[in-house]
């Protein structure tokens, strides 16, 4: 209720603080750029607050546009200061809150002290108070009663700060505050009586009842407002009252019930008075008081009232008066609380006093609103013993297990002590209560060893034991019931469990047994139990150095189920090949690492070796899809130079030429070695050759031919030189100079560059009209390079 009243009463607060009127510094009537646009921001400010409707609306966005304006123009001017104080004035006003607030911080930030940072300091504690925003309200009330100008924003700042502190239960700091306020050497404190409330309260909540009493008591006798006198009264009755001091709290509350203007306070007096009277037994004055005042309260409190007044007539064996109130409280509170569940309860008890029997389908109306909420309580064990006597009677007895799940098997017949034991242990082990479980089936396996549910009791007490950490006992469960039942359900179950268990304590080589045993020996299985023992084997294959063994458990697990195994599954298998040597499945697996976008978990070596493997395979298009994993255009210099050079050859390769072009850009940035980088050039030539873009292709060889290159290097180059002829149209002879090089260059045990060369030579000659030549290095290619054939 406390509460609650702030948050009404505080707009009231915001609208009573008063707001500082800025004087410039210069008021004579002489040009002054920043006097003159300060004025006439605060004159179009104070026309917007005249205003109203759209016309109000837009003389504030107009402040807005010359105060920030001003404050751009003129930021170290003495009006800049209160200049931001009408800046976020209008902000506010036209609703943009997080502005309005910027401009108050800067202006505590910027200036610290004064009217203006004190109105700004809280205007900005008010709007977090509001927000509930308790711990930055109560730093800015705090910052407001350092700064503050005048005692009555110190005494409201330091009020506040402990009103904000008590809000969030921060007690002994907001005494503190409280403190402060009282104390104040100031004659005139608004705020005094208020603090003195809130200090008393807390020291009741202490047990500090003789101070908190005397801080009370000087406002409920005060010339303080009715509203507040009314609040100190109540709260001085109630401490009176724990202090055993019945007559004087008595007076505080009769204070409140005959004192015109505390009516807001008379439920509460009058329950005070009641729960007092409750306490000492003495129940017809609780009646009394009772039928003394008429005034009714609001939730919770009305509820108490009502419920003080009907166990005060049950407790007078007048249960027919108390049957009404109870059913009031049931309809004016919800369900959920306290007050209904209490009042349902005694409306039960009211009806089987009244009627001499109890109706079954009132106590199955009570334990289903109410069972789940209140496990443990008193009432919902005497309903449960009532519920269970009838379903007994009635042959029930799983339901009859659920009722008795928090009664004691003593008071549980023979007959029906086994069906309640087995339920009740399967019931806790369900409920997150595995302790309680592990009793009741100790107890219902040890007197009913051969009962046929014992393998489903086993498999609930195993579950139980290895929630609570009794590993080695679960095992011996699940043992039992391989032993005991070939149900293919129960036998996952306790195959699965026990490998998780073997697995939760490191025993990795009993793990892979336990579910291999599984796969083997439940051939009829669920696919998903299938599955998971599949992929945990092989990942305790893996994690004990037996990755070859492991290959067909994960793949069976990604086949049987890709959507929780295809990534754990890959990224192992990929590991597995890596360590195994084995490219060709490799590649495969980082393939589909890709398709399944968690390429980003595999180490970089791995995928380095991969791409190495694949671009020797001639595999160029998988080259270049594991070289760009690990390529990073944006931090280039970070990549090992020889990654960009073998991307740079693989996308050629691979029919990307323009990702070519920028992969070669990044090797020819790091490289220095001349080699290399005709090599690179080479490359270059070759992907403007395939974009067309003639001319820098021939200024990429020519650059790389002016490296003096030797070798497959140089030869390289001339046949890139030739193949740009080629395809610019020049005379084939121009081409054929330059193709014969590598052919009269190249060793005759050259088996990659020197074919190449002679196959384009002839190609050149043919087209220069020169047959016979053509024919010549035609016997001379087929003689000694009679396996060689052209690229496609």
């Amino acid at each position: 209720m406390r509460h609650t009243l702030l948050l009404l009463l505080f707009p009231t607060l915001l609208a009573a603080q008063e707001v500082p009127r800025a004087q410039p510094v210069d008021p004579t009537l002489q040009p002054n750029a920043p006097v003159d646009s300060f004025q006439h921001g605060r004159n179009v400010y104070e026309s917007a607050k005249r205003s109203s409707g759209p016309v109000q609306r837009d003389l504030y966005f107009r402040s807005i546009e010359i105060f920030v304006r001003y404050l751009n123009q003129f930021p170290n001017h003495p009006n800049a200061e209160p200049a931001w104080w009408y800046l976020g004035e209008s902000y506010y006003a036209v609703g943009r809150v997080e502005d309005a607030k910027r401009c108050f911080h800067s202006l505590l930030n910027r200036f610290g002290r004064g009217r203006y940072a004190a109105a700004a300091a809280y205007k900005l504690a008010a709007d977090h108070f509001n927000n509930r925003e308790y711990a930055l309200a109560a730093t800015l009330f705090d910052k407001l009663a350092t700064i503050a100008t005048k005692p009555a924003e110190r005494q409201r700042g330091l009020y506040y700060a402990g009103l904000s502190y008590e809000l969030m239960g921060r007690g002994k700091q907001a005494q503190g505050y409280f403190r402060s306020v009282i104390e104040d050497p100031e004659q005139e404190n608004p705020y005094i009586d208020k603090a003195r409330i809130g200090y008393g309260k807390l020291l009741a909540a202490d047990g500090k009842l003789d101070d908190a009493l005397r801080l009370l008591d000087q406002v409920a006798v005060s010339r303080a407002t009715l509203k507040l006198r009314g609040e100190a009264a109540l709260h001085a009755g109630a401490v009176a009252a724990r202090l055993g001091d019945s007559k004087r709290s008595d007076l505080y509350f009769d204070l409140i019930l005959k004192t015109p203007g505390m009516e807001d306070y008379r439920p509460d007096a009058q329950i005070a008075m009641m729960a007092a009277r409750f306490d000492q037994k003495r129940y017809s004055d609780v009646v009394s008081i009772f039928q003394r005042s008429t005034d009714r309260s609001e939730g919770e409190r009305e509820a108490r009232r009502l419920m003080l007044a009907a166990r005060a007539f049950m407790m007078l064996d007048r249960n027919a008066e108390a049957l009404p109130l109870f059913r009031e409280v049931e309809r004016l509170q919800d369900a959920d609380s306290k007050y209904a569940f209490d009042a349902t309860y005694y409306r039960l008890l009211c009806f089987y006093r009244i009627e001499g029997r109890h109706v079954l389908d009132q106590v199955e109306a009570f334990l289903q609103l109410y069972r789940k909420k209140h496990p443990r309580d008193p009432k919902i064990h005497t309903a449960l013993l009532m519920k269970a006597e009838t379903l007994y009677a009635e042959g029930k007895p799983a339901e009859a297990a659920d009722t008795y799940r928090d009664i004691d098997p003593a008071a549980i017949s023979e007959k029906n002590r086994k069906g309640m034991l087995y339920q009740r242990g399967r019931c806790l082990a369900e409920a997150g209560d595995p302790e309680g479980a592990i009793g009741s089936l100790d107890a219902f396996l040890t007197a009913y060893p051969d009962d046929e549910r014992a393998p489903l009791a086993l498999a609930a007490r195993g579950r139980a034991l290895a929630t609570t950490g009794a590993t080695g006992k679960a095992l011996e469960d699940f043992r039992k019931i391989i032993e005991l039942t070939e149900d293919p359900k129960l036998l996952s179950l306790a195959y699965l469990e026990g490998a998780a268990i073997h697995k939760q304590r490191n025993e990795l080589e009993a793990m892979v047994a336990r579910y291999r045993e599984f796969l083997e020996k439940v051939g009829n299985a669920d696919s998903a139990a299938t599955a998971k023992a599949s992929y945990w084997a092989g990942w305790g294959m893996v994690k004990t150095n037996r990755g070859g063994e492991a290959i067909p458990y994960l793949e069976k697990a990604r086949e049987l189920a890709p959507e929780l195994y295809s990534k754990h599954a890959g990224l192992l298998l990929c590991l597995v090949h890596l360590a195994e040597k084995s490219p060709t499945p490799l590649i495969t697996e980082v393939g589909k690492a890709i398709e399944g976008d968690y390429a980003g978990d595999l180490p970089e070596p791995l995928i380095r070796w991969a791409a190495d493997q694949a671009f020797n395979a001639d595999d160029f298009i998988n080259a270049a899809r594991f070289y760009d994993l690990i390529a990073d255009d944006e931090n280039p210099e970070l990549v090992v130079k020889e990654v960009w050079r073998f991307l740079g050859k693989a996308r050629i390769r691979a029919g990307d030429p323009a990702g070519a072009l920028s992969a070669i850009e990044h090797a020819l940035a790091a490289e220095q070695e001349p080699a290399w980088r005709a090599d690179t050039l080479a490359d270059k030539g070759q992907a403007l050759l395939d974009l067309k873009r003639f001319d820098e292709a021939t200024k990429a060889v020519e650059e790389g031919l002016s490296l003096r290159p030797e070798g497959r290097v140089g030869a390289a180059l001339h046949l890139v030189r030739g193949d740009i002829l080629m395809a610019e149209g020049k005379p084939p002879e121009e081409a054929v100079r330059s193709y014969i090089l590598p052919v009269q260059l190249m060793d005759d045990n050259d088996r990659i560059v020197k074919p190449k060369a002679l196959y384009k030579l002839i190609a050149a000659l043919e087209k220069a009209g020169k047959s016979e030549d053509a024919e010549q290095y035609r016997q001379q290619l087929q003689s000694k390079y009679p396996d060689w054939e052209p690229e496609e």
